[in-house]
Formats: C-alpha cells, sequence, structure tokens
C-alpha cells in the first residue's frame, strides 16, 4: 500500500473511532491534494532558497522580475497549474472503486497494522505541510534580509 492511499486509510481511521465510517473517502482525497500541492512548492521554494544562499541571486531576482512582469498571468498559471495537480490527485484517487478496494485492503489488515499504516500516512501529511511552511518561512525571511 502506497503512502497515498495510506492517506485513504487515515481518513477512515479517524472516522471509525467517531462512528461515522460511511463518510471515509471524502476527505482524504483532499488531504492527498493538499500534500501534493505542499510537496511541489517546497521543491520550487528549496529551489529558490539554493540560488539565494549560494550567491546566484540573479537567478531568483530574474524568476521574480519575470513574474512581476507577467503579474496577473503567473498568478492565473500557477493557480490553474495547482487545480490541475489538485485534480489529478482527485482522478487517481477519488473515485468509489478505488476508495473502497483501499479500505477493504486496510480493513482484512491485524489491528497493529492498521494503526502503523495510519501513523505513517499522518507523519506523512502533517510533515509535508510542516516543511512547506519551514520553506515558505524561510524564503520570506531571507527576502526581508535585504
Amino acid at each position: 500500500m502506497n503512502i497515498f492511499k495510506a492517506l485513504i486509510c487515515l481518513d477512515y481511521y479517524n472516522l471509525r473511532i467517531q462512528n461515522r465510517t460511511r463518510e471515509a473517502g471524502s476527505g482524504s482525497v483532499h488531504r492527498i491534494g493538499i500534500a501534493w500541492i505542499c510537496n511541489i512548492l517546497t521543491i520550487a521554494g528549496a529551489y529558490f532558497i539554493y540560488f539565494k544562499l549560494h550567491n546566484q541571486p540573479d537567478v531568483v531576482y530574474d524568476t521574480l522580475y519575470e513574474l512581476h512582469y507577467y503579474e496577473l498571468a503567473g498568478r492565473v498559471i500557477m493557480m490553474v497549474l495547482l487545480t490541475i495537480i489538485y485534480l489529478i490527485a482527485f482522478t487517481i484517487y477519488g473515485d468509489k472503486y478505488t476508495i473502497h478496494t483501499t479500505l477493504k485492503t486496510y480493513i482484512s489488515l491485524p489491528n497493529e497494522q492498521q494503526e502503523r499504516i495510519a501513523k505513517n500516512a499522518s507523519r506523512y501529511f502533517v510533515t509535508s505541510v510542516l516543511l512547506f511552511l519551514a520553506v515558505a518561512s524561510t524564503l520570506v525571511y531571507l527576502f526581508k534580509l535585504q
């Protein structure tokens, strides 16, 4: 079971505790999309941090200048790209068949393994979001220094 299917199982695991198992799968696809977006923005932010720290800020400034020059188009393209990433996650993991087969496999596992899968999925999601926030705050700090 991959980490993205484990996020579906995490949703079921949390809802099972609250006796709301019929709602399982609805929030998990949103978590997958958010994690993918955070991962991609973290990679892009790490790219900017690398060039900023290695005394090559002209690469960063050229990119930012181009985005500023095409400011509205850049924002629209970024929103469209992030929406496409989110929709890809929804298309791959959001159909009922995938959710039901994943949950059927998950339910057939022993309880210890179910807890381990849920913890790993939770760690992945939280780490993705926190790493994105760390990279974003580092970028803000680096650009505020000048």
